[in-house]
């Protein structure tokens, strides 16, 4: 199912599955209120995936026209599958803030405009520049802090090509986000950065991994939970909005390729009224 050297990308596989929080699906009991179900062909999809083994009943071309695999299916830009798995993931990540009691928690906030203010070679510069995630009292106390999350497939193809380490591709994510809006953030913005790099195999870089703890020691603090079950309990809920986006973008719909006499509805004129 991969476009990668299979003995390869066995071995991958298995050391992404061995990173910290990657098998907690495995060890969940099925509780629907907290959103640990799959249905059988998810958990069949998850446990194929988990192992780089052949998916059942899949199409061997992609609607994009691209030869379908699950390493394609989990990149391919068509269907809104990319998008979603983000979403979902800012989403789960900013209502767990709130459940913590980080106050002015935000959504997609727009940034400052940098106002010709000298910034860095490579940095984000555009007045409807915007980031994933603010709050405060994160780190310190009425701190403003910035994150951007950013879902990787770790086994991709052009992560294999280059024989990059798990370890060098989140770092590389990482940097690249810093490169684009660390140096604004704390010049203009006056706040904190920090990139959130998660991959689809349910493994994340080191400033997640950081935030994890941080968030499970406020849980700790003002829920009253004890440490080592917050930051299981979160490493647990984020895998599996992982996961479940993950299996949903290998079987989601992608639609039919238009073929060359069919109009996109963007492109038609619906005024069909005669004139005279």
């Amino acid at each position: 199912s991969s476009g990668i050297n299979a003995e390869y990308g066995g071995r991958l596989m298995v050391k992404l599955a061995s990173e910290k929080g990657a098998s907690s699906w495995l060890t969940s009991l099925p509780l629907k209120e907290y959103g640990y179900v799959l249905n059988k062909q998810q958990f069949c999809d998850a446990i194929a995936i988990r192992y780089n083994l052949n998916l059942k009943d899949c199409p061997k071309i992609c609607a994009c026209g691209k030869e379908f695999s699950v390493d394609h299916a989990l990149t391919c830009m068509l269907g809104g599958f990319t998008a979603l798995r983000h979403n979902w993931l800012r989403d789960t990540l900013g209502r767990i803030m709130k459940a913590v009691n980080c106050k002015d928690v935000q959504i997609e906030p727009s940034l400052l405009p940098v106002n010709g203010q000298h910034l860095p070679s490579g940095t984000e510069l555009g007045d409807q520049a915007r980031l994933d995630i603010s709050a405060r009292s994160v780190w310190n106390v009425l701190e403003r802090a910035f994150f951007d999350v950013r879902v990787c497939h770790a086994p991709a193809q052009s992560y294999a090509s280059k024989h990059n380490s798990i370890p060098e591709i989140y770092v590389m994510n990482e940097q690249e986000k810093k490169r684009k809006y660390l140096q604004r953030v704390i010049q203009v913005e006056r706040g904190t950065f920090t990139p959130l790099v998660f991959s689809t195999t349910g493994g994340m870089g080191l400033e997640a991994q950081k935030l994890v703890k941080k968030l499970a020691q406020k849980m700790e603090s003002n829920n009253g939970q004890r440490y080592s079950d917050s930051v299981s309990y979160i490493r647990r809920r984020l895998r599996f909005e992982l996961l479940k986006t993950t299996v949903i973008a290998v079987r989601g719909d992608r639609g039919r390729r238009l073929r060359n006499h069919e109009a996109e509805v963007k492109n038609m004129d619906l005024n069909l009224e005669p004139f005279g």
